[in-house]
């Protein structure tokens, strides 16, 4: 009989063979094989029916050490977000909203999208992964101090999970605890939403109780300012959520908005008040600071970064988020729609429609880079920006006429997160650019649209922390009806809460929260119906180039693949279906409404 080993899923053993080597010496490995061979044959086929399953050894005994819980855990960062290599190598979820779109229409928002097949296991295999976590750590026999951090980042990474599965189904059943084949609870029916979240917001204050600062473990591992900057996330976008969704098949009867915007609130004034690491990063370059903060390398020395994702390619930890927002444009484009969300330098509204009937494609980007925001030039490149430093490269005109990765559709050509000096704009997976997944920036403005929320405070204060950055005016509240680029919900809403909104827009442009944004607020009407266009089309610029324009001018890259524009369907898509075979499986499921 040979010897068969079985080592659990769950677990991941750790040899070191480099020191495993020093103690065999060269002379000895022939008789250690040898011996090793002769016990195998003698004696696996009379033991090995009479050993308890190696599956059970192994996890009585692995819960022992500290180390024991950190190995565990450790293997869920890897399911964080991140910059991608090649065609995905800008990282950031940019493509389901209406700040950029690709050359092919997102199902999601041209209402496309069907019932799945299959099942849903793989949404839930981190979850019973982490819930083995929570239901052995107790066995360890070090000192508790020594594991906090781990128990704290496993709550972290529940809480993680579970927001996920909340915004992308709704309602879910809630596990503490592993759940098998033969468990009671596999087939019960969903839990309402509120009471998941509120399991997930427990499991947050956890891990703000446990996790360590950031100055002690840094902003690559998870830290208490960023289980900070959570919480607040969470509770503002459930808030907002049950208040716009309330009345609809998508809210939940009884719930309590304010609960959740107080939440957020207390979170942020704990991050503001206490001693924590924090800030807006700034050098007072006005220019300069927003665009070098998201193309960095190394953030570790950046307060404003609270949690961040490393590359090295010493360790072939890489992205090419580099080539893609320097050389290859991965057929993005930067809407119209953004664009024309930006205010002057000095805070007013601009009439960008006006401006495209006298300047137009380079012409236009370099008038409205001049007049507008610094952020606007910060995410879209101008004619004679530095692209890459060695050789120095400048940019001309966006790639409006190209084909395959190199397609600009719109004119508006993403720069965020690119870097001149840094290395990779070639690809191959050559840039080390960290992936932000926590910044201080966004929790000020969490803070901002709750406490406005909640009681009609504007909290002038912390939105001038993100303008004086950029050498912006003030933060002012401007008449609806004064902004010729108004935009409509769908909904009433105050001029405070709208230009909010606007702040909120600009400063986190392309950073991948807009999708939440307009799901949370039920904001179809943003672009449901409607297409996203580019900028003002100057044919001298491209004499072999006839892209289709709208009666402004403006480039209408979608008119002929949606000509009725977005068909997002707004009684259905804000959550996705379950697939069908889980109704077989569990009939106490209900199906999300109208699929």
């Amino acid at each position: 009989m040979g010897l068969i080993i079985s080592i659990p899923l769950e677990l991941t053993l750790h040899f070191n063979f480099k020191k495993m080597n020093q103690m065999i010496t060269l002379k000895g490995i022939r008789h250690t094989l040898y011996s090793i061979l002769c016990l195998v044959v003698l004696n696996s086929c009379e033991t090995f029916l009479d050993r308890p399953p190696l599956d059970r050894i192994a996890t009585e005994n692995y819960w022992k050490t500290s180390q024991d819980l950190e190995n565990y855990v450790i293997k869920y960062y890897a399911s964080f977000p991140s910059h991608g290599t090649w065609s995905n190598g800008y990282g950031y979820p940019v493509t389901n909203a209406d700040n950029l779109i690709i050359a092919t229409p997102n199902s999601i928002l041209t209402g496309q999208r069907g019932i799945t097949t299959g099942r849903w296991t793989s949404d839930w295999t981190n979850i019973r992964s982490v819930n083995i976590f929570f239901d052995n750590y107790q066995n360890c026999q070090d000192e508790f101090e020594t594991y906090a951090q781990y128990l704290g980042e496993a709550h972290f990474f529940r809480a993680w999970f579970y927001f996920s599965l909340v915004k992308k189904y709704g309602d879910v059943p809630w596990y503490s605890s592993e759940i098998s084949m033969d468990s009671e609870g596999l087939n019960r029916p969903r839990d309402p939403r509120t009471l998941v979240v509120d399991s997930i917001l427990a499991d947050v204050d956890e891990a703000i109780n446990l996790l360590h600062l950031r100055a002690d473990v840094g902003n690559n591992r998870l830290n208490k300012e960023t289980a900070l900057a959570f919480k607040a996330r969470i509770a503002l976008f459930e808030g907002t959520w049950q208040k716009y969704h309330a009345g609809t098949p998508f809210g939940t009867v009884g719930a309590q908005p304010e609960k959740y915007f107080q939440a957020c609130v207390d979170a942020v004034e704990e991050l503001m008040n206490g001693n924590y690491s924090r800030g807006i990063y700034t050098t007072g370059d006005e220019e300069q600071d927003y665009y070098t903060l998201f193309g960095m390398d190394n953030m570790s020395d950046v307060n404003e970064v609270l949690f961040y994702r490393a590359y090295n390619l010493e360790n072939a930890v890489k992205n090419d988020v580099q080539y893609a927002t320097t050389s290859a444009t991965n057929q993005m484009g930067v809407t119209w729609e953004l664009v024309s969300s930006y205010l002057t330098k000095e805070g007013q509204p601009y009439d960008y429609l006006s401006t495209a009937t006298t300047e137009k494609g380079n012409d236009f980007l370099l008038k409205v880079a001049a007049d507008v925001d610094p952020r606007f030039h910060a995410s879209v490149w101008i004619p004679g920006d530095l692209r890459w430093a060695n050789p120095e490269h400048r940019f001309s005109k966006p790639s409006i006429d190209k084909v395959d990765l190199v397609l600009n559709p719109t004119g508006f050509q993403l720069k965020k997160c690119s870097n001149p000096y840094a290395a990779g704009n070639l690809g191959g997976g050559s840039s080390e650019t960290g992936y932000i997944l926590f910044r201080y920036g966004e929790t000020l403005l969490n803070y901002a649209e709750a406490k406005y929320e909640l009681d009609g405070t504007i909290t002038y204060g912390v939105l001038n922390q993100l303008r004086s950055r950029v050498g912006m005016a003030e933060f002012q509240v401007f008449p609806q009806s004064s902004d010729p680029n108004w935009v409509d919900y769908g909904y009433p809403i105050s001029d405070a809460l709208y230009e909010i909104r606007r702040e909120r827009r600009v400063e986190l442009a392309l950073e991948g929260h807009r999708e939440d944004d307009y799901r949370r607020w039920a904001a179809h009407s943003l672009f449901q119906g409607k297409r996203p266009k580019g900028y003002p089309f100057e044919q001298s610029e491209f004499p072999e180039y006839h892209p289709p324009l709208d009666e402004h001018g403006l480039i209408d890259y979608y008119q002929k693949i949606i000509p009725n524009g977005y068909l997002f369907r707004e009684d259905q898509d804000y959550l996705s279906p379950i697939p069908e075979e889980e109704f077989t499986l569990n009939p106490n499921l209900d199906q999300n409404p109208n699929w």
